[in-house]
C-alpha cells in the first residue's frame, strides 16, 4: 500500500474559488483531481486523503506502481 511519502511525490495547485467561495486544491497528475474547502491547509490536507485513496485503489487493481 502506498504511504505518506509517495503523496508527497506530486503536485498539487490551489486557487480560490469566487464562485464556489472557497479554495480549489487539485493535483497536477492526477486531472479531474479537486477538493473544494474554506481554507487552503484544509483544501491541501483533503485533496492528499483524496490521492491517497486513488493510489490505494490504483494499487489494489494493478498491483504496486
Amino acid at each position: 500500500m502506498m504511504g505518506t511519502a509517495d503523496v508527497d511525490r506530486f503536485s498539487y495547485r490551489f486557487r480560490r474559488s469566487f464562485e464556489d467561495g472557497g479554495h480549489v486544491d487539485a493535483c497536477v497528475e492526477l486531472s479531474g483531481s479537486r477538493w473544494l474547502y474554506v481554507s487552503t491547509s484544509t483544501a491541501l490536507a483533503g485533496i492528499r486523503r483524496l490521492v491517497a485513496g486513488v493510489l490505494a485503489d490504483m494499487d489494489s487493481v494493478f498491483g504496486r506502481l
